[in-house]
């Protein structure tokens, strides 16, 4: 012990103990030290519960000067500005396809030319003879463009920059003229209007003369006449016998060889609707006697108007959903028929042709394209040109066959057409820029859950030649989603990480799983068992296996640190929940509370002594379910309790205005901070 401090004194003589203490911090510096220390006590189990006071102007300085900490020490990852630039190269780069409908024949789409105005066109399915119909001026954007059910107009809706007003405009398709009808007055979220089958009228949703009261109600407009004897047909405000709530959004449907039209109300969020029926020659503007078909709880995700027929999907007796067939000469839907049944795979859309009924199913996180007789039989599945999501699915009744959008992870969105015989043909009409992807490899993976027979979908995407033998940094992701959410995405932001020579892993959650309805622990569980299973296999290792959870809100990342910090080299997450909102902050909460929590609280989790991962939170203020200091404590814990200083534990915020949130310069940030994490070459901390 003498001898201990004779060396001490010595060095400090010659000046050498300060130089030695700073060489045992770590490359980036210590932590800022907290307003006041944590204390533990036996009434309060939670040692950092001073964070929780965000008016405490000691803890709003502790948070600038973490999120100052973290931002010096981001800056200084070299490879980090080469990331970032080659990022904004990449989303200025326009890939794959927008919105293509085809009526009759005729095909209409946009296109943006390179001083950024978009190109309206109209394109002969037949010959590919293709029309300009319209260029929008500088400071406009197209917002929806929808044409008439004989293809001979197309309504057009204009934005113009800035104040963000929209005009809907009328284009005539044989000579692209425009009439003088200009309508102002249309509700500036609305994605669509209907068509009378005739092409005399359009019937479309008006903003609501007090902004903020409702989302309007449909109106009726003839071609050519003024916007004064235009009529309310349906929607708020618009009949006493009829009420409707503030969130409703009303949106009408018609169909060439149908002689009815179709109201249909969105409530809100919620996924079911209601839906209102009327024959053409009846409707007689706010006296209109519409006949109510189905209400939220028939749980109508998605329906088709075919002539005097109507197809529903429904989720109402299993959540996977069924298809219903209504014959609207008994207007009832408990006289509609199953025509296919429900089973496994999730029916997320339909559309009816001449030739039958095609439908986008789900199945392991893949889409499937199906297609049946009108009356459901005949049931076959096309063969797609590769496993992905498919979008935008419509057809035209008079015409065979269908449209759809096809990508996948890492295959930008194109436009296909299913043929009457069922091959798939590319349409042609947008293409992909060769910026890289087509050097990406994806590997397609079902994983089996222990202890159960559910299988975990996985998507792999590295460069082509690439042996996968773990040596590479391997990125973890997971799409929660529900529907179409959740399936294979094309993000051309990805090849900024492919390109640094390392792997992605998304997993996509198995068909029929909404993550809101499950135990927090199944999300986890999913996760953990694909990690497992990519270690264990050989496809990385616990050093180069980084995660990130780029949404808010979530919880199962931070669990998965706390109970398996070994298999991860680093994480990063924007605001998460680590504990509980309620009784986690409970001072008065009982023994058995404070058992079970400590159990089920990533945060109470976290133990003195132990091994973690690095980690990077980027936290937003302002979101009701994840307040700020649930990141703040996770982070100041782990900062103490990790024992392996060669992983830092970082945390910023923009509360206060202490961080300025820039979405492309925070994921070169994310990405560097992991690829530094995995020793990857090209990513170190500089003096």
């Amino acid at each position: 012990m003498l001898g201990k401090i004779k060396i001490k004194q010595i060095l400090l003589l010659l000046g050498l103990w300060p130089a030695l203490l700073h060489a045992q911090l770590p490359a980036w510096g210590d932590y800022p030290a907290l307003p006041k220390p944590a204390v533990l006590t036996q009434s309060d189990p939670d040692p950092y519960r001073l964070l929780d006071s965000l008016s405490d102007p000691l803890v709003r300085t502790w948070m600038k000067r973490q999120t100052d900490f973290a931002n010096s020490t981001l800056a200084r990852i070299s490879g980090r500005d080469a990331l970032l630039k080659r990022l904004k190269a990449l989303q200025a780069a326009e890939f794959g396809a927008g919105r293509l409908l085809e009526v009759r024949g005729m095909q209409f789409f946009a296109r943006t030319t390179a001083d950024n105005r978009q190109q309206l066109f109209m394109r002969n399915a037949a010959t590919n003879a293709e029309r300009l119909l319209m260029l929008t001026e500088p400071g406009q954007s197209l917002g929806f463009f929808t044409p008439s059910l004989d293809a001979a107009y197309v309504a057009v809706d204009l934005v113009s920059a800035g104040r963000q007003r929209h005009g809907l405009r009328i284009i005539k398709t044989s000579d692209a003229s425009m009439f003088k009808d200009n309508l102002d007055n249309i509700a500036t979220d609305s994605k669509d209007i209907a068509w009378k089958p005739d092409s005399t009228t359009i019937y479309y949703r008006k903003s609501p003369v007090k902004p903020g009261g409702d989302r309007g109600a449909i109106w009726q407009h003839v071609l050519g006449n003024k916007l004064e004897t235009d009529l309310p047909v349906i929607g708020p405000g618009v009949s006493k016998s009829r009420r409707f709530a503030a969130s409703d959004v009303v949106a009408m449907k018609s169909s060439a060889n149908s002689p009815y039209l179709l109201a249909e109300v969105q409530h809100g969020q919620n996924q079911d609707r209601s839906l209102y029926l009327v024959k053409q020659d009846q409707l007689k503007g706010a006296t209109t006697v519409w006949q109510r078909l189905a209400s939220p709880t028939d749980r109508i995700r998605n329906f088709w108007l075919a002539g005097e027929q109507l197809y529903l999907l429904s989720t109402k007796k299993k959540s996977s959903g069924a298809i219903l067939k209504l014959d609207l000469k008994t207007p009832q839907l408990s006289a509609a028929k199953e025509i296919l049944p429900a089973s496994s795979d999730e029916l997320l859309d339909m559309a009816v042709a001449k030739n039958g009924l095609y439908i986008h199913a789900a199945e392991a996180g893949y889409s499937k394209l199906m297609k049946t007789e009108l009356d459901g039989t005949k049931r076959e599945e096309l063969n797609l040109p590769y496993a992905g999501r498919v979008s935008e699915l419509n057809a035209d009744g008079e015409n065979e066959g269908a449209l759809f959008v096809l990508e996948a992870a890492n295959a930008a969105p194109l436009s296909y057409r299913a043929l009457a015989g069922g091959q798939i043909k590319n349409v042609e009409v947008f293409r992909s820029p060769q910026v890289g992807f087509h050097r990406i490899a994806s590997k397609n993976l079902n994983i089996t859950k222990p202890g159960s027979n559910q299988q975990i979908a996985l998507t792999l995407l590295y460069p082509q030649g690439m042996e996968l033998d773990g040596k590479h940094p391997l990125l973890l992701t997971m799409e929660t989603g529900t529907g179409l959410s959740k399936l294979a995405r094309f993000d051309a932001l990805r090849l900024a990480w492919l390109e640094q020579d390392a792997v992605m892993g998304i997993i996509y959650l198995p068909a029929n799983q909404n993550s809101k309805q499950k135990k927090s622990g199944d999300v986890l569980d999913e996760f953990i068992a694909v990690a497992d299973y990519l270690v264990n296999e050989g496809y990385t290792s616990s050093n180069k296996l980084v995660a990130q959870e780029p949404n808010p809100g979530k919880r199962w990342l931070a669990q998965a640190i706390s109970q398996r910090p070994e298999l991860f080299a680093a994480v990063q997450s924007a605001s998460m929940q680590s504990e509980s909102s309620g009784t986690a902050k409970s001072r008065k909460a009982t023994l058995t509370d404070k058992s079970r929590l400590a159990n089920t609280s990533p945060y109470l989790n976290l133990r003195e002594g132990q091994s973690y991962p690095a980690m990077l939170i980027s936290a937003r203020f302002g979101l009701v379910d994840t307040p700020i200091w649930m990141s703040s404590k996770f982070i100041a814990r782990l900062q103490a309790a990790n024992v392996k200083k060669s992983r830092p534990a970082l945390f910023r915020t923009d509360f206060a205005n202490t961080w300025k949130y820039d979405a492309l310069a925070e994921q070169a940030d994310n990405w560097a901070f992991l690829l530094w994490q995995t020793g990857h070459k090209g990513f170190a901390i500089q003096p």
